[in-house]
C-alpha cells in the first residue's frame, strides 16, 4: 500500500514538472547571469577575446626570452650521411702496399731505405712489397655519423638580444595591462548605457500608461459630449508617438545588452541581469571627489609603454654598435665511419675556437648605427609628445567632467520642473480649465526633459570613466 502511494506521488510530481522541463529544453533559454559593474569588469578580464590575445602575447614573449637565451647555451647536433661511390679510386706504390703492422722507428737503421716511412709518432708505417697490388682510396658504400657541439664564448649581438627579449616581454605585459584598462572603461560605459536606457524606458512606459488612461477618460467624455473629437485625436497622436518611442527604446536596450555580451565574451543567447542601480551610482558622484584625483605620469600605462619603447630603441642602437666587436665561439666535432678505406685520414675528434673580427664593411655599419640613433631620437620626441598629450587630455577630461556635472544637475532640475508643470496641466485639463493642446505640450516638454536628463547622466558617467582611467582609479 505504501509503495502504491509512493508511485502515485512520483507520478503526480512528474506530471507537474515534466512540461516545465520540456519547455525549458525546447526554448533553450538559460537562467540570467547577474552582474554588478565590478563583476562584469572582472568577468571581461578573463573572457574578453582582446584581453585573451594580449595574454597570449605575454606568454609568447616569455617563450621568446628562453628562445634568445638558448642561443648562447651549448648547441649539439648530429648528422648521418650515406654515400655510394660508383668507381672507387686506387693508388699503386710500384709493387708495395701499406701494412697495418706497427714497427718502432729507428732512424739510423732505416736511413736511406725505401721500405718504410716515419709516422710522426716515433714509429713507422711499414710498406710490404707485394708486386702489382692496388690500394683502394675509398669503399663503394659507406655510412658516416657526425656529432657537433658549439658554444658561444662572446657575442655582443647576443648579449644585447638577451636584454632586448626581456624588455620585449615587459612591453607585452604592459600591452596586456593597457588592454585590461581599456576593457574596464568599455564595460563601464556600456553597463551605464544599459542602465540609462532601461531607466528611460521605464519613464516612457509610465508616461504611455498615463496617457492611455487619459485617452480612455477622454473617449468617455466625448461620448457624453463634453469635449470635441479634436481633443481626443490630439491625445491619441501623443499616445502613438509614445508607443513608437517605447519600441525604439526597447530595441536600443536589446542592442546594448548584446554589445555588453560581446564585450564580456558571453554567447548572445545568454540572459544577463544588471544589479547596480543608476540613481545610486549618480548620487555617489561629487565634483570635489572626482576632480580631486590627480594624474601620476609614472603610473600611466601610455607613459609606461613609451618608456619601454625608448629602452628598445637604446638596445637597438647597442646591437648595431656591437657589430664593431669580434665574436668568439668554441666547437667540437666527433666523426665515425662504418667502413674505412685502406687509406683513410679522417680525424675522429676535432676541437677548436673560432673568432670573427669585423674589419671593413664600406661604411655599412656606420650607416646602420646612424639609423638607429635617428630612430631613438624619434622615439624620444614621440615620448615627449605623448607626455604633453596626456597632460592636455587630463586637463580636458577634468573640464569635460565639470561641464557634464553642471549640465546633469541642470537637467535634473529641469525634469523636476517639467514634472510639476505636467501634473498641474493634467489636473487643470481634467477640471476643464485647460485644453488638450496644453496637455500635449506639457507631456512633450516633460519627455524632452527626461530625455535630456538621461543623456546628461550618461555623458557624466562616461566623463567620470575617462577621468578614472587617466588617474588609475578604475
Amino acid at each position: 500500500m505504501n509503495s502504491l502511494k509512493t508511485f502515485f506521488l512520483l507520478l503526480l510530481v512528474a506530471v507537474f514538472l515534466f512540461p516545465g522541463i520540456m519547455q525549458a529544453q525546447e526554448t533553450g533559454i538559460k537562467s540570467p547571469t547577474q552582474f554588478s559593474l565590478k563583476q562584469a569588469q572582472e568577468y571581461a578580464l578573463l573572457n574578453n577575446r582582446t584581453v585573451k590575445n594580449s595574454r597570449i602575447d605575454t606568454e609568447l614573449a616569455k617563450k621568446k626570452i628562453w628562445e634568445t637565451t638558448a642561443i648562447g647555451l651549448p648547441q649539439v647536433s648530429a648528422s648521418a650521411n650515406y654515400q655510394h661511390i660508383f668507381k672507387v679510386p686506387t693508388i699503386n706504390f710500384s709493387g708495395t702496399q701499406i701494412s697495418t703492422e706497427y714497427i718502432p722507428f729507428d732512424f739510423n737503421t732505416h736511413l736511406g731505405t725505401t721500405s718504410s716511412v716515419p709516422d710522426g709518432n716515433g714509429g713507422t708505417i711499414y710498406l710490404n712489397t707485394v708486386p702489382g697490388a692496388d690500394i683502394a682510396l675509398g669503399v663503394p658504400n659507406n655510412l658516416s655519423l657526425d656529432i657537433n657541439l658549439s658554444q658561444i664564448i662572446f657575442s655582443g649581438a647576443y648579449l644585447v638580444g638577451l636584454q632586448a627579449s626581456k624588455v620585449y616581454y615587459q612591453m607585452s605585459d604592459q600591452g596586456l595591462e593597457k588592454s585590461e584598462i581599456d576593457v574596464r572603461e568599455t564595460i563601464a560605459n556600456t553597463y551605464f548605457l544599459i542602465l540609462d536606457l532601461e531607466q528611460n524606458e521605464k519613464i516612457v512606459a509610465q508616461s504611455y500608461e498615463n496617457i492611455n488612461k487619459t485617452l480612455s477618460d477622454m473617449r468617455e467624455m466625448l461620448k457624453m459630449g463634453f469635449i470635441e473629437n479634436t481633443d481626443v485625436d490630439q491625445i491619441e497622436l501623443t499616445s502613438s508617438n509614445l508607443s513608437n518611442a517605447l519600441k525604439t527604446l526597447g530595441r536600443q536596450v536589446d542592442a546594448s545588452r548584446d554589445l555588453l555580451k560581446f564585450q564580456l565574451g558571453l554567447p548572445f543567447e545568454n540572459a544577463i541581469e544588471l544589479t547596480d542601480d543608476l540613481n545610486s551610482t549618480l548620487t555617489g558622484i561629487t565634483l570635489e571627489t572626482i576632480e580631486g584625483r590627480q594624474m601620476n605620469l609614472e603610473n600611466n600605462i601610455t607613459y609606461k609603454i613609451m618608456s619601454t619603447q625608448e629602452k628598445l630603441g637604446e638596445l637597438n642602437l647597442k646591437r648595431e654598435q656591437s657589430g664593431y666587436l669580434p665574436s668568439i665561439a668554441a666547437f667540437y666535432k666527433h666523426s665515425e665511419k662504418i667502413k674505412k678505406a685502406d687509406f683513410d685520414f679522417t680525424m675522429k675528434d676535432i676541437a677548436g675556437v673560432s673568432m670573427s673580427i669585423p674589419i671593413f664593411s664600406s661604411g655599412q655599419r656606420n650607416a646602420m648605427v646612424a639609423e638607429r640613433k635617428l630612430e631613438l631620437e624619434k622615439i624620444r620626441n614621440s615620448k615627449e609628445l605623448a607626455i604633453d598629450g596626456l597632460k592636455l587630455e587630463y586637463i580636458n577630461a577634468r573640464n569635460e567632467f565639470r561641464t557634464s556635472y553642471e549640465k546633469y544637475l541642470n537637467e535634473k532640475h529641469n525634469v523636476e520642473l517639467a514634472s510639476k508643470i505636467y501634473d498641474k496641466i493634467t489636473i487643470k485639463y481634467k477640471e476643464g480649465l485647460s485644453g488638450s493642446l496644453d496637455l500635449t505640450t506639457a507631456q512633450n516638454q516633460y519627455l524632452t526633459a527626461q530625455s535630456n536628463y538621461f543623456t546628461a547622466a550618461y555623458t557624466l558617467l562616461a566623463a567620470k570613466n575617462k577621468l578614472d582611467k587617466l588617474t588609475n582609479n578604475q
